[in-house]
């Protein structure tokens, strides 16, 4: 059985959590970037940020009330 408690995150893990939270939060890649000591946003973007199920879930939501609003616009 496994102890009850907070689980012990590596120093690693929590840049990429770090970056991800912070790109949900709308701070800019740029910026993340600079505050993991990268030179270039787009490394950052594509190695440390990570799709979460909420986030592609609202982006779909998203998605939908576009197409939804432009079908009962035009028809």
């Amino acid at each position: 059985m496994k102890k009850a408690g907070p689980r012990h995150l590596k120093l690693h893990g929590a840049r990429h959590t770090a970056a991800t939270q912070s790109a949900l939060d709308g701070v800019a890649p740029a910026v993340i970037a600079a505050w993991l000591g990268h030179t270039d946003a787009s490394f950052t973007m594509k190695r440390y940020t990570h799709s979460q199920p909420e986030a592609l879930k609202s982006a779909g939501d998203t998605f939908d009330r576009v197409v939804t609003s432009r079908d009962t616009q035009q028809g």
